[in-house]
């Protein structure tokens, strides 16, 4: 048996033995303790983070081994893990950039979620155009002095540390003068205010900073060095993490939608929809294909590829319309609240804004991608 059989057969022993039985809830309160627990067990057997070192948890995974898990993980429909963002985002900047005592610090806690993580990177006046960036860091000493506001902080609510993008040069350039910090989110001067969303949820939040306090150990890389860690989060948002994530979010949801799709059917004529369902579920196993054929390239890059934006942009609209389809299967029950075909449908209108709206994204690839001149 070769390393790969045998790393998926070690898997697939391993979910067999361990995979939650009962389904995710549906309440926040419970369904965090719910998934906390459950990466708390995959950080045990080492089946989070397996793209890390070896000496910080992982299991220094090649790209086969990552293709591999996502496929046993889809396979399964295992749920997701509480934290991504550390696993995906903050922990390979630590790696990356941080100092050793950054790294002894902030790195075992995250793979078993005993410390959760949020990103302070968008404001009100700077989304898209994050270099724009007006919250301000003054030092003072062996500390900075932070003020200023951002928007769209996922679990900022129950997060124990914030990834925060300040602009520690006022006078520099748009893109230099930014530095990144690790700030606890019990400092006095924090503040948050959830965002509701359409489903009822308040996965997001706006994040308040008054002349909040942060040692100038916790800054992350080079002080007003900060952008080409913003490319590498973004290179892990838009890549890779879309990549490997929406895989298995999207081939899992052209199963449960066949299953709708039969379920359905043998109560009303839903004939004129059969083409549209293998449609979606053709589209989610290109996408899987896809995904296969360009990992080797957002792997290997040391920037943001365009295949990036491709992944985000094709991946994000594949999920709305397999959300869309599964309403119309629902008929008149899609008004119901509560279900997950609704929650997941609901949610759906956010992808194609969040990590770079559709039309920012098709920009950089008429641009980076296919050399269309500007304008």
């Amino acid at each position: 048996m070769g390393e790969a059989e045998a790393f998926r057969t070690e898997l697939r022993a391993w979910l067999a033995a361990h995979l939650p039985s009962e389904p995710v809830p549906a309440a926040d309160e419970e369904r965090h303790r719910f998934l906390r627990a459950w990466q708390r067990s995959l950080a045990a057997g080492r089946w989070v983070g397996i793209h890390w070192p070896r000496e910080y948890g992982g299991r220094a995974a090649t790209l086969k081994e990552q293709v591999i898990y996502t496929e046993e993980m889809a396979r399964v429909r295992a749920p997701a893990i509480l934290d991504p963002i550390a696993v995906n985002i903050v922990g390979p900047l630590l790696i990356h950039y941080g100092s050793a005592a950054q790294r002894e610090r902030f790195l075992p806690p995250i793979l078993p979620a005993e410390e959760v993580w949020c990103l302070g990177f968008s404001e009100p006046g700077a989304g898209s155009d994050l270099a724009a960036l007006r919250c301000r860091a003054e030092r003072d000493g062996e500390e900075w002095v932070v003020s200023g506001q951002k928007v769209w902080s996922s679990k900022a609510h129950v997060a124990d540390w914030c990834l925060l993008l300040v602009r520690t040069d006022g006078g520099a350039a748009k893109h230099k003068g930014i530095s990144c910090l690790a700030v606890d989110m019990r400092s006095p001067g924090i503040t948050w205010r959830p965002l509701v969303q359409l489903s009822g949820r308040s996965e997001f939040n706006e994040l308040f900073l008054d002349q909040v306090r942060v040692p100038v150990e916790n800054t992350i890389g080079p002080i007003n060095g900060g952008w080409p860690l913003v490319r590498a989060a973004l290179a892990h948002e838009r890549g890779t993490l879309w990549a490997f994530e929406f895989k298995i979010r999207l081939q899992n949801a052209a199963l449960a939608l066949v299953d709708l799709y039969r379920g359905s059917a043998a109560r009303r004529d839903l004939a004129a929809l059969r083409q549209d369902v293998a449609q979606a579920y053709i589209e989610a196993e290109v996408f899987a294909a896809h995904t296969l054929r360009i990992l080797p390239r957002l792997h290997e890059a040391a920037d943001v590829p365009p295949e990036a934006a491709l992944q985000k942009l094709f991946g994000s609209e594949i999920q709305q319309r397999t959300c869309e389809l599964a309403m119309a299967l629902l008929g008149a029950h899609g008004a119901l609240d509560g279900g997950t075909w609704q929650e997941a449908y609901l949610y759906s209108r956010s992808v194609t804004i969040s990590s770079g709206t559709s039309e920012i994204l098709r920009t950089l690839l008429a641009e980076r991608a296919l050399g269309l001149p500007r304008g």
